[in-house]
């Protein structure tokens, strides 16, 4: 082999080796490139999965954009409807309620505890509600009287007196109601009813503003007959005043009037019955019956009715609350009545007025009886305790004369006789300076 061969040779040995590197460092590079490329297209894949995941969370969230918008447009829709059902029940409109003060007038929306607390037994109705500083109130626009009034005493209520009622009078200054449905005084002049109260003045002691807001006619008072009044019903006010607030924590007293309670029946005459329609067997006729007094019309309810609802002292153990109702009959009631003689089934009350009372109680686990539970707890003073309050509504000889006729069946003790001279011998003064008053005038 001579030198070129040799030198050719080698120069091709030279070249498949270095060839050989190359094609091995190529190798390397383009699987590596591989290798990129293929976390490249998993990153890619993965970006997509990403866009798509935010594609439909987009999808998701417009959704949603749509739904709370289209909520929002409902909730505004009902806003308003609330607003103007507002406006219609309560005689005043919602934006001006930032203009009443609430101190005065009271407010269409609970301002303080106790209007939380007896929302939390369940209100009677919602209809026509006034919250005041004492009590709550549902007002009945067409016979221009509450449907029922709630209120809540403790024993802390009277351990002050700082409120007198002489400094209050009988007003229609219920701004929330439209004035041509509003009670007047004049309704009552010459017709024999008396205005009474459902929360009584005399549970609001320790407020002036409180107890003269329980002169409101709308809102707290129907006509009551004055015997009534002023014996049996305030004897039932005092009994949950003076003696059930000092045996329990707390006293709840619903209170209103009853019209629906069928008190006219006729029977149908001979022509009647042969008119009736076909299938009928009717033989009489129901009706409600109640009268109206005033140039309003003012409705007369022919009975009382006043719940109570006790909760004991020591609650701890999940003790009952106690309840009592009890229907009145709107007359002069017997001197020998007791409670117990007008107590029925909460069930009677609610069927004759339409209302639901404390419908948070569960009435088989969280209430029993406040009369069968003790008896005492149904004792109310005597007529002969009523006597010094008797007394003191005599305004002339004749009052002090007739109070001694019908109340001569009592054991006048020395501290009642002094009592009665004692009220004897102002009046007797007092007509004395008006008789010497009418002889200056002539």
């Amino acid at each position: 082999m001579n030198k070129a061969s040799k030198f050719i040779i080698g120069i091709l040995s030279v070249s498949t080796v270095t060839a050989g590197v190359i094609n091995y460092k190529l190798g390397d590079t383009i699987k590596g490139l591989e290798e990129e490329i293929k976390e490249k297209k998993d990153q890619n894949k993965l970006i997509e999965i990403k866009h798509e995941d935010l594609g439909r969370e987009l999808v998701r969230v417009k959704d949603d954009k749509e739904t709370i918008e289209n909520k929002t447009k409902e909730t505004e829709k009902m806003n308003q409807y609330l607003i103007e059902l507002f406006n219609g029940f309560n005689g005043v409109t919602y934006e001006q309620l930032n203009l009443i003060p609430s101190n005065l007038y009271g407010s269409a929306f609970p301002r303080n505890q106790l209007h939380y607390e007896l929302i939390g037994l369940g209100l009677p109705s919602a209809e026509n509600l006034w919250f005041y500083e004492s009590y709550i109130s549902s007002l009945n626009f067409e016979r221009k009287v509450p449907n029922w009034v709630c209120q809540r005493i403790r024993i802390e209520d009277f351990k002050e007196k700082i409120a007198d009622r002489k400094y209050c009078n009988f007003n229609n200054n219920t701004i929330q109601v439209p004035n041509h449905f509003k009670q007047e005084n004049k309704d009552y002049w010459g017709s024999g009813w008396s205005k009474g109260h459902m929360v009584p003045a005399g549970d609001n002691i320790k407020s002036q503003e409180s107890m003269c807001q329980t002169f409101l006619l709308n809102s707290n008072i129907v006509p009551q007959d004055l015997n009534n009044n002023q014996n049996f019903w305030y004897r039932l006010e005092s009994f949950c005043k003076n003696q059930l607030i000092n045996r329990f924590k707390s006293v709840t007293i619903i209170s209103g009037p009853i019209y629906h309670h069928p008190n006219l029946i006729e029977q149908l005459d001979e022509d009647q019955l042969k008119s009736r329609p076909k299938y009928s067997k009717q033989t009489q006729k129901k009706f409600v019956k109640y009268e109206v007094i005033g140039d309003r019309n003012v409705a007369v309810p022919n009975y009382l009715y006043k719940i109570i609802l006790v909760e004991p002292k020591d609650n701890n153990n999940n003790k009952p609350y106690l309840l009592g109702s009890f229907i009145i009959p709107n007359v002069p009631i017997s001197s020998d009545a007791v409670l117990t003689d007008y107590e029925v089934p909460l069930h009677e009350i609610e069927v004759k007025t339409g209302l639901q009372f404390f419908k948070k109680l569960n009435p088989q686990t969280d209430i029993q009886s406040l009369c069968e539970s003790d008896p005492i707890n149904c004792m109310m003073m005597t007529e002969k305790d009523l006597l010094p309050r008797l007394i003191g509504f005599c305004r002339s000889t004749r009052d002090i004369n007739d109070l001694k006729n019908e109340y001569k069946h009592i054991n006048w003790d020395d501290n009642l006789t002094n009592l009665l001279n004692s009220k004897s011998l102002e009046i007797n003064q007092i007509e004395e300076l008006k008789k010497q008053e009418k002889l200056l005038k002539k």
